[in-house]
């Protein structure tokens, strides 16, 4: 059945370029075919040498240690077969990562590094590797040779979550108080020098647009290269509703003036407008706000001085006053 099917292809390879097919000539070509398939195979079945190569996975590293350089992620193996296990594994070329567990090696110090430099041997892992790809390989080189961890003491940290969204309510609506996480802070490990720059950690950039509503949900945090955190993702909750705008008369406080002066202001208030919560409108009193002028600051103005408000509810936004300076005189008591 094979040998016709292969004088048939033949005949038809003939037939579409416009070729005579002389009997002989086809049966001299199928032939040929025929012994060059016979060779093949039985090279095939001789062994040979090649070269293949396996992922590596790593796990369990020490709890109490960071790695701090590269490992390899694969090994090169120089193997020997039946040509046709080869042939195999060249045309399927996928393998599973080869497992290591790295408490379990047996780790050396590598007396020719100025740092505490372990190595391992990946030649005391050929019995798991062969057993790993298939019995019938044998395994003659492993590259690399050897295995080289540099650990670091892991250090922890607690550091305070910040916000890297980007808040727009829509119109006619605010943030009322503060971005609320949960955790508002996460604890941080790895190398020592490099955790030691670290005072906080960043939710992703996150566009929230017009906003009219409540928000509560998981956002991740942004990764830090070779550092690992207690809380992949914290709870935001951010409390959005509608605001107006409500305005007070603050009376104005003169501060760092001498004993022997008195300085008085004109006007001696001010008018302070802000936006607020509708639910917050009615906490917003006079006396919580705090204006003043300075003394000190006569030196460097001539006619007029300016007004700072030092305090003011935190949960108004958008503070605005007028006038922002005053005139004034000084008197002596």
């Amino acid at each position: 059945m094979v040998a016709k099917n292969i004088e048939d292809n033949i005949k038809q390879f003939l037939k579409t370029r416009n070729l005579k097919a002389d009997r002989r000539f086809v049966i001299f070509l199928f032939f040929v075919v025929l012994s060059t398939i016979f060779w093949f195979l039985n090279r095939l079945d001789e062994d040979y040498e090649t070269e293949i190569v396996l992922p590596i996975r790593y796990s369990d590293f020490p709890a109490d240690k960071i790695l701090v350089n590269e490992l390899p992620d694969q090994f090169k193996l120089r193997v020997k077969a039946h040509g046709f296990k080869l042939l195999e594994y060249k045309i399927s070329n996928k393998f599973l990562p080869f497992p290591i567990n790295v408490n379990k090696l047996t780790l050396r110090f590598d007396s020719r590094s100025n740092d505490d430099q372990l190595y391992a041997l990946t030649r005391n892992l050929h019995v798991d590797i062969k057993r790993w790809l298939d019995s019938e390989l044998e395994i003659i080189v492993i590259s690399p040779d050897s295995l080289y961890f540099n650990f670091a003491d892991r250090r922890f940290k607690k550091v305070p979550v910040k916000s890297k969204m980007n808040i727009v309510p829509a119109t006619q609506f605010m943030l009322r108080g503060n971005i609320l996480f949960s955790p508002d802070s996460i604890t941080i490990s790895g190398a020592d020098p490099i955790v030691d720059t670290i005072n906080q950690v960043y939710t992703k950039t996150k566009d929230l647009l017009e906003l009219k509503e409540n928000y509560n949900h998981e956002v991740k945090l942004e990764k830090i290269g070779n550092i690992d955190f207690s809380d992949k993702e914290v709870a935001v909750a951010l409390n959005i509703e509608k605001f107006t705008e409500g305005s007070q008369q603050i009376k104005l406080n003169v501060i760092n003036v001498p004993d022997s002066l008195v300085l008085r202001t004109f006007p001696n208030e001010i008018s302070v407008s802000y936006f607020v919560a509708l639910s917050d409108y009615d906490k917003v009193l006079p006396q919580l706000f705090q204006a003043v002028i300075d003394y000190n600051e006569i030196e460097h103005q001539e006619s007029k001085l300016s007004v700072k408000i030092l305090n003011s509810p935190e949960y108004i936004n958008t503070i605005r006053f007028n006038p922002e300076k005053v005139e004034y005189i000084i008197e002596k008591k």
